[in-house]
């Protein structure tokens, strides 16, 4: 797989980890919590490029996992477990230093394992397509 068709499957796994967690965080969570929690999401270029940088490794770790026939399988399990690391500990710490209730850590960390286990699975099976496609032959 070359870094352009890596690159390619990267953007389209953020670009849907991104929309759903503004689904979640602006309009679910928000309406959900919003006596208990100060989530306010400016910068949503920022948010977008964190994204990028989160798929970015993704596809790395999928990339060197060598992709099995089952790249929906793979891309859910890795993005699953991507979400927990990135999210979980986090949340903790915030739940101790801002007083944010702990039940929202818990429900916020599962979110997390469905966006980026989706995100997961929209890398792995773009990169399992993308690895297929034949370059035509340049004429010379």
């Amino acid at each position: 797989m070359t870094y352009a068709r890596a690159a390619v499957a990267a953007l389209g796994g953020a670009l849907v980890m991104w929309l759903l967690a503004g689904a979640w965080h602006e309009i679910v969570a928000s309406r959900l919590y919003a006596d208990r929690i100060q989530d306010e999401h400016q910068g949503v270029g920022l948010i977008f490029l964190a994204y990028c940088v989160l798929a970015l490794l993704m596809t790395f770790f999928l990339r060197h996992a060598r992709l099995s026939q089952r790249p929906l399988v793979q891309g859910a399990v890795l993005g699953s477990v991507i979400g927990i690391l990135w999210v979980f500990p986090h949340e903790l710490a915030l739940a101790a230093a801002h007083g944010e209730p702990l039940g929202y850590v818990f429900v916020n960390a599962a979110w997390h394992v469905v966006e980026q286990g989706t995100g997961g699975i929209v890398i792995a099976v773009s990169m399992y397509a993308l690895a297929r496609v034949r370059r035509p032959p340049l004429e010379g």
